[in-house]
């Protein structure tokens, strides 16, 4: 009898803790003590917390998700990131997913003389990216696959080759053929661009990649870039000379939690030699972000330059100034200035471009609709008048 009454008085001692409010959450050092507070004896009651269910990215609830996720209109990951994904048990591979970005358009181009309308995919890019062994170090190959690629395929078809390692804290180092950081826009990637096309000064100075060895740092005041590369593009030289760059980003608000919104300042140099020509290019920007509105401003320089309009010691220069609002999560209202001379020795040469555009985010910059009116003054020729429908799919 008194050993029936040890028992049950165990029991009703024990019931309450095992009765834990949903709110409450102990830190693993109070979880071991309680654990060891449930031991009487030989008897030892474990507290187990139910494990998350790891949701199979071919389901219904998966595939559903994509469309009702909230996206980072920053982020350029794929809208089938998880369903293109594999992973190995064995190997030094890890994982590895299958990426691909696609832009189609559609152009009326006008002037005083006629008007012309064509449909392009200037964008078809694929390639894989994944984690080796422990993932530490990751790598990224990306091949462009758009139709004039094909008429040079030695020089075209390899986009990015590259190995990063992030054993360091805040930084990832990288080694193979990528885009250096040249400028705002013209080191960017395509897929988070506000319009169809780049500003003038970084489709002539910059956009453009190269290989070789890049350090990118992430602090809480300055974002940084440092870079040593072979000056040749897209493999038409085998190390014809060296360039170095430069980029540094400085967050003033850091420490304000985002109240006053999130402001960058940025400038850099990339200075190098291809065979017997120097070329020294020196950009300065702004980036600031306020809830719904947000602006970008960049003014570059460039005594020579080695960039997408090809080796150069033309001394040219380019501004221009984005202003954007957001109106809902989905819909974006943008403007542009973009003012450009491509050779400071010329009187009247000046290109200057007026663009309006519109972005409809359906699934984020996975899923794109980009409507851009682009009117372009030139000093030295007529005057022209574009209207752009383009899409946008990342998968």
């Amino acid at each position: 009898m008194k050993k029936f009454i040890f028992i049950l008085f165990l029991i009703l001692s024990i019931n309450p803790l095992l009765a834990l409010d949903e709110d409450i959450i102990f830190s693993p050092d109070e979880t071991i003590e309680r654990e060891k507070d449930l031991i009487e004896g030989e008897h030892e009651i474990i507290l187990e917390l139910p494990k998350e269910e790891k949701v199979n990215p071919y389901s219904k609830q998966a595939l559903k998700g994509i469309i009702e996720k909230d996206y980072d209109l920053g982020s350029s990951a794929g809208l089938f990131k998880e369903q293109l994904r594999a992973e190995f048990k064995k190997g030094p591979i890890e994982s590895t997913q299958f990426h691909a970005h696609f832009i189609n358009t559609f152009m009326e181009t006008m002037n005083d003389d006629n008007k012309n309308f064509n449909s392009d995919m200037p964008l078809i890019n694929v390639g894989f990216a994944g984690d080796f062994r422990g993932k530490k170090e990751r790598y990224n190959v990306l091949f462009d696959l758009t139709p004039e690629v094909f008429d040079d395929l030695t020089h075209s078809f390899l986009l990015d080759a590259l190995i990063e390692t992030r054993r360091i804290k805040n930084h990832v180092i990288s080694f193979g053929s990528s885009r250096p950081q040249l400028g705002y826009e013209g080191g960017n990637s395509a897929k988070t661009l506000p319009f169809l096309t780049r500003s003038q000064s970084a489709r002539n100075f910059s956009n453009v990649r190269k290989t070789g060895l890049k350090i990118d740092g992430n602090q809480k005041w300055v974002d940084y870039e440092i870079g040593g590369f072979s000056s040749d593009v897209r493999y038409h030289e085998f190390f014809p000379g060296v360039e170095g760059n430069l980029w540094l980003d400085f967050k003033p608000l850091a420490n304000l939690d985002d109240k006053y919104g999130k402001l960058y300042l940025g400038g850099g140099v990339a200075h190098g030699y291809r065979n017997s020509k120097d070329f020294t290019v020196a950009s300065s920007a702004i980036r600031y972000d306020l809830n719904k509105f947000w602006m970008r401003a960049e003014y570059q320089n460039a005594d020579g330059s080695n960039g997408g309009s090809g080796i150069t010691e033309k001394r040219g220069y380019g501004y221009n100034l984005t202003l954007a609002y957001r109106l809902t999560k989905k819909l974006e209202f943008l403007l542009r200035f973009d003012d450009f001379d491509s050779d400071k020795t010329k009187a009247h040469n000046n290109t200057r471009e007026y663009v309006a555009g519109i972005n409809w985010y359906i699934l984020g910059q996975g899923a794109r609709i980009i409507l851009n009116y682009v009117f372009c003054e030139n000093e030295a020729k007529k005057d022209s008048q574009r209207i752009i429908l383009g899409t946008q799919f990342i998968l």
